[in-house]
């Protein structure tokens, strides 16, 4: 596992040529390299052709520990990939792509200077990464739909419209294509033959152009997530899975078979192309993998240690500080999303929840930032745009969906299992008192909240 100790200072700025914003082209992208220069790292800018010439100077120029700015798309970034973790070294995105779904997944501002400031100054994550036959994706890989709308897509469509372009091509290929003859075996459970429209195995909360198909989705989870759209799924059935990928989860949906494991073995249709991060990468048969841990990114929204005042040249450590971390995060991106619902959900009883909930995961957050700042743990604010984006997905999902209410109920479920799982992997008895009484109180609401959820789900 790579720490901020292992750092170099160094910073190797990539960016593709051909991505680069028209007034960086004179100033040699000056205000993004000021970004890492104001953050204390000597700063390097290549200008590259395409990925495989940033491959060729991330393996001949950069030395284990530095840091890679990696300029580009899902595309570029996957074809990096083995490359960083080969090298040692440690990746943030530049999102300079069409979808930019892994900046996505990092929660990275659509901003370039406020994405390369927010990673800058996160902290390092080691992320799983996917792969299939051997080859490695840090987003998604999908049969059948989306692998045939690849080929398809019209790069002067993709240009006016961007991420709309994969849909107009999603939806050609839903129509003409004929659906594959499929066995999906998850991990050691027995194969199942299925008649399938497509099915997409994830490793990254996004794919696709902001498609979600999971509320709990992480690339830390150690986990492939698996949808998978059968045969009989109609148009207006598929428009259902669309707005459930956009604005919810499938988790729960009745169109769409959903399963999470370590390995997915997909056989049938020899020979059928298989679409990772925005490119083909191979062919069916395929068996689907994950790499845990190998990945290491600059992630923002985390937090930073800091050497602790009073003049010491020591800094103090917290038992299970990266748990700790996971959980004030989770809880602060819990109670975004409960701000986001309360205003489009229509359901009193959850309005209420979702109001009162909120305010009391922001207190006990609060009381959990001030019980770890002594040891030099700084909480970093979400992306601001985060409740905007989350309160548009919900007031969509409203009006395309009519049981939208169950659909947020089962999502908040989903979060709220989640935390609790989080808050119970940490070991009260070894953390200072005011840190154990704050994840004690955290732990109550959770149960108290899933309650209150549990009864409001049987009525709505």
């Amino acid at each position: 596992m790579m720490k901020s100790s292992d750092l170099t200072g160094k910073v190797h700025l990539l960016l593709t040529k051909s991505k680069l914003p028209d007034e960086w082209r004179d100033n040699g992208a000056q205000p993004l390299r000021n970004v890492f220069e104001d953050a204390g790292y000597k700063t390097e800018l290549t200008l590259c052709d395409n990925p495989d010439a940033i491959k060729e100077q991330i393996s001949t120029t950069c030395a284990p520990g530095d840091i890679v700015a990696v300029g580009g798309g899902d595309g570029t970034i996957n074809a990096v990939l083995d490359t960083v973790i080969s090298q040692k070294v440690v990746l943030i995105p530049v999102p300079l792509g069409t979808a930019n779904d892994f900046a996505r997944t990092l929660t990275l501002p659509d901003d370039l200077i406020d994405a390369a400031r927010a990673s800058i100054h996160g902290q390092i994550r080691m992320l799983d990464i996917g792969s299939v036959n051997d080859k490695s994706f840090v987003n998604a890989a999908s049969i059948g739909v989306p692998a045939d709308a690849r080929k398809r897509i019209n790069p002067d469509l993709k240009r006016t419209l961007g991420a709309i372009s994969y849909a107009v091509a999603n939806w050609q290929s839903w129509h003409e294509m004929d659906p594959l003859d499929l066995t999906i075996t998850c991990g050691e459970d027995d194969p199942q033959a299925m008649k399938l429209r497509q099915v997409t195995i994830t490793n990254g909360r996004y794919f696709g152009g902001g498609l979600r198909p999971s509320e709990t989705k992480s690339p830390e989870d150690g986990l492939l997530h698996m949808f998978a759209i059968r045969d009989s799924v109609d148009t207006l059935s598929g428009l259902d899975i669309a707005a459930e990928l956009l604005f919810g989860s499938v988790d729960d949906s009745s169109y769409a078979t959903s399963i999470q494991c370590d390995t997915i073995k997909v056989d049938g249709e020899d020979g059928a192309p298989i679409l990772a991060d925005g490119e083909i990468i191979g062919k069916l048969p395929a068996k689907f993998a994950i790499r845990a841990g190998v990945l290491p990114v600059f992630a923002p929204n985390s937090f930073v240690d800091e050497v602790i005042n009073d003049g010491e040249a020591k800094t103090k450590t917290l038992p299970q500080q990266n748990e700790i971390n996971d959980v004030m995060r989770d809880t602060i991106d819990f109670a975004v999303r409960l701000e986001a619902i309360y205003p489009v959900a229509q359901n009193s009883a959850l309005k209420s929840l979702c109001h009162d909930a909120a305010g009391h995961l922001r207190s006990h957050a609060r009381q959990l930032e001030l019980g770890v700042r002594p040891f030099g743990i700084n909480a970093a604010s979400p992306d601001p745009d985060l409740q905007n984006l989350e309160e548009l997905r919900d007031k969509v999902m409203g009006w395309l969906l009519g049981n939208a209410d169950t659909r947020l109920a089962n999502g908040l479920k989903a979060r709220a299992d989640t935390l609790t799982t989080e808050i119970h992997a940490i070991t009260l008895d070894n953390q200072p008192a005011e840190v154990s009484k704050a994840l004690d109180g955290l732990a109550t609401e959770m149960v108290d909240f899933s309650k209150t959820l549990d009864r409001i789900a049987k009525d709505l």
